[in-house]
């Protein structure tokens, strides 16, 4: 069975998720540790584990990445419901801004090292496709996805509001990934600036304040350019907090009365979060940004985008249904032969004229039960293999073996 295990912004405060947030290496040496298929989707805003392990394996291995007790609350979906969950979330539609579009291109990422590291299995891969497929069709099929409202665009939007109600102009990005790419685009569409751009990598900064019309500037200097921003944007990968209380106290005492504004889109946060009692300093968060980001959606757009996911669902149950139904398929063939050899056998005769007929009447009379057997399969689910079975005892010839159930 298809289980998932985790949370996001639906389900979890950002002070939680940040603990999810896990870098390349703990996402491999997660996926490393469990038996069986797994995918990890890992974003600003969920970190969720699919596999056909436990729920207590796919449990343990999360919390254990997390560095989180067993209580903490995780959100478990099995069989369809994590089907339908991945592709919805595919599809934007479990996203903090609806039809964001950036989540097909995590799915594809995840599935990619998944696959890279040999966890993905027919099962798991056969779901991402349906789960892509979802993602494309929703963006081609309806208006999610074109021209929709992001994190970064809502960041650009409030940093545009502040510094015109503070008179001030000059933004400090401080990441240069592709959050920050976003987000730097994002800025100049608006019109913000001048925009300085910093990064641990230097040449990353310099090409991405070119694109954007900004400049770059050294990481080591990141101090003197708090002190001399307008607003500051922090988007690293950093997993800990590159703004902690001290260095923010610093900032703020060398800005002659002039409030720190801080918008932090990282997860983990780059900014400490007890930063928020320091006098001078505004700081947005994720959470923060939900309300600003979120639009409204037609009833009709949505119905469409949830029976586009709703059709992949049903179709990659069905193909799962149908690759259930090949043990009992093979099962009752071999029945069938093994009943014509020993009819055959208990012949006086080994005339291959009878032989031939023989396979021609048992390939006819199998034909259909076979064909409708699997089709069954794909609509009624397990029950319908569980009746086969025990309508032609195929348990007691297989020796009491049962199918193993993946979904």
């Amino acid at each position: 069975m298809i289980t998932s295990v985790g949370l996001s912004h639906k389900t979890a405060p950002l002070a939680l998720r940040e603990r999810f947030a896990l870098g390349p290496e703990a996402a491999e040496r997660l996926l490393a540790g469990l038996q069986g298929e797994a995918l990890l989707l890992v974003t600003c805003n969920r970190t969720e584990l699919y596999g056909t392990a436990s729920v207590e394996a796919l449990r343990r291995a999360l919390l254990d990445a997390g560095n989180a007790p067993w209580e903490t609350p995780l959100v478990v979906l099995r069989g369809r419901g994590a089907v339908r969950h991945l592709l919805a979330v595919a599809a934007g539609l479990d996203s903090m801004v609806l039809g964001e579009p950036q989540i097909l291109g995590q799915v594809r990422e995840a599935l990619a090292v998944a696959r890279r590291l040999g966890r993905l299995g027919a099962v798991l891969d056969r779901l991402g496709q349906h789960a892509l497929a979802a993602g494309r069709r929703v963006r081609n099929e309806t208006p999610l996805g074109r021209d929709r409202p992001s994190i970064p665009k809502a960041a650009a939007a409030l940093a545009a509001e502040v510094l015109a109600a503070a008179g001030g102009r000059t933004v400090l990005l401080v990441g240069a990934g592709k959050v920050g790419e976003l987000t730097a685009q994002a800025l100049r569409d608006t019109g913000a600036g001048p925009i300085v751009v910093t990064n641990r990598t230097p040449g990353t900064a310099v090409e991405l304040a070119r694109a954007v019309g900004g400049e770059a500037a050294p990481f080591g200097d990141l101090e003197r350019l708090l002190r001399e921003a307008d607003l500051v944007i922090s988007c690293t990968g950093s997993q800990a907090p590159l703004l902690d209380l001290e260095v923010v106290r610093r900032v703020v005492g060398a800005r002659a009365g002039r409030p720190l504004i801080l918008i932090d889109l990282a997860v983990p946060r780059d900014v400490a979060p007890e930063v928020r009692q320091v006098a001078g300093v505004r700081l947005f968060d994720l959470d923060d940004l939900r309300s600003r980001a979120s639009q409204d959606v037609s009833p009709e757009v949505l119905a469409r985008a949830e029976a586009i996911v709703e059709e992949e669902t049903t179709q990659f149950l069905a193909w799962l249904a149908g690759r259930q139904a090949v043990p009992t398929i093979q099962a009752l063939r071999r029945r069938a032969e093994a009943v014509l050899e020993e009819e055959l056998a208990a012949l006086s005769t080994s005339d291959p004229t009878l032989r031939a007929f023989g396979r021609r009447l048992l390939n006819k009379l199998l034909h259909y039960p076979l064909v409708r057997m699997r089709d069954r399969a794909a609509t009624h689910g397990p029950i319908y293999l569980d009746v086969a079975r025990d309508l032609f005892a195929l348990d007691a010839a297989d020796g009491g073996e049962r199918e193993r159930r993946d979904g």
